[in-house]
């Protein structure tokens, strides 16, 4: 009878253990997901640890791996879930997904020299995946290396070109430049490959937003509004009221009537204009469309008051007739007074009676025009920088 040497029967021996290992390892990767996807965390971690213990250089642990760092992320164990990362790669070293989700923990806490790190060691294992390049590029991006982004962006479009993703990053780089013109051209093309794009819908709007496009910036907001996108919707608004540029919004005075037609009496106005050469003071409230520089509100010779010139503005003043009796109004503001909680400047002026005592005045014509900035140095809007009671906001 033939012999069998003694380490044959040994390597036999193991042969059913190894498999009955396997088997255990994947049973414990099932419960696990299960007890996953039923939101038991705590469950679902000791069967993933079990599997990988059972057979720690199998699929199934790989797999486990993977669930296991996803499972502790969602318990808010971020740094238990950062160790295992960590030992995964030591047991799977050629495993590109293990850098890639190694990195983007490391990025959600703002730790993004070593994601970076992570996320190059993962496009040298695969180099021709592109969420490894994608994510590369956002590594750079938030350390606002914007010519190396630009670069892995310009990578992931052609490794992907029928993806939006790559055409979204790279828009959303060009705006961070401030190459906004580019940035418009990358992020039209993402939405239209995919219209449903919030994240590039955002971008766009704020493209727009500093290019001072507010309409269209406004219909980004909308669409974001729309959309719930919440945290998206307040940072578009406030880049949209820091960029717009300012408009007068309301005007009105409590005891003057602005739209007085041409010929008014100006002792009508007030018993002591019925005194030749008498003086009165009149202060009219200018209600803005958002917060104001205090300094260049209260600065006089940024504001004009006169008679209309031109038919823009309503018509000329005295409908262009010229008439002797006309009062004097000051050309500039006798002092200015910004409410910085109401966004209102209140201006006074004067009007003088002439000599005669006769004088007549055209307020509906009379023109104010205020040539200052916003809190954060934008100048007027010239659509709505001046007022004049026929033509109310022009």
């Amino acid at each position: 009878m033939e012999r069998i040497p003694a380490a044959d029967y040994v390597f036999s021996a193991t042969l059913p253990g190894v498999a009955q290992y396997d088997s255990l390892s994947a049973s414990a990767l099932g419960r696990g997901i299960d007890k996953y996807i039923a939101k038991d965390y705590n469950g679902a971690v000791r069967e993933f640890r079990r599997s990988i213990a059972l057979s720690p250089y199998s699929d199934n642990a790989f797999k486990a791996f993977e669930y296991l760092v996803n499972t502790l992320s969602k318990s808010g164990k971020a740094s238990e879930a950062i160790k295992t990362c960590r030992q995964a790669i030591k047991i799977f070293p050629s495993a590109d997904g293990m850098n890639l989700g190694l990195g983007n923990l490391l990025y959600s806490k703002g730790c993004f020299t070593e994601a970076v790190e992570q996320y190059k060691a993962a496009v040298r294992k695969n180099p021709t995946a592109s969420q490894n390049v994608y994510s590369l590029g956002q590594g750079y991006l938030a350390q606002n290396r914007y010519t190396d982004a630009e670069a892995q962006f310009k990578r992931v479009i052609q490794l992907s070109p029928k993806d939006s993703g790559g055409y979204y990053a790279l828009g959303q780089t060009y705006r961070k430049m401030g190459r906004l013109t580019e940035a418009r051209v990358q992020l039209e093309r993402a939405l239209a490959i995919k219209q449903d794009f919030t994240e590039a819908h955002f971008e766009l709007g704020m493209v727009y937003a500093e290019q001072r496009q507010t309409d269209k910036a406004n219909s980004k907001l909308a669409i974001l509004n729309k959309k719930q996108s919440t945290e998206n919707y307040i940072e578009l608004a406030a880049k949209i009221y820091e960029t717009s540029r300012p408009r007068i919004l309301a005007v009105h005075a409590t005891d003057l009537y602005l739209a007085s037609p041409p010929g008014t009496k100006a002792s009508s106005l007030d018993p002591s204009l019925a005194t030749p050469g008498a003086v009165k003071n009149y202060t009219v409230s200018f209600v803005f469309n958002k917060r104001m520089d205090a300094s260049s509100v209260g600065k006089m010779a940024n504001w004009s008051i006169g008679r209309s010139t031109e038919t823009r503005t309503g018509g000329l003043y005295n409908w262009g007739n010229i008439t002797e009796t006309d009062v004097k109004v000051s050309s500039t503001p006798l002092s200015v007074a910004y409410d910085p909680g109401s966004l209102t400047a209140k201006v006074t002026f004067s009007i003088t009676q002439n000599a005669a005592g006769d004088g007549t005045i055209d307020l509906s014509h009379l023109v104010f025009k205020f040539k200052g900035a916003d809190m954060y140095g934008n100048v007027m809007d010239t659509a709505a920088d001046e007022y004049s009671g026929i033509s109310k906001i022009v």
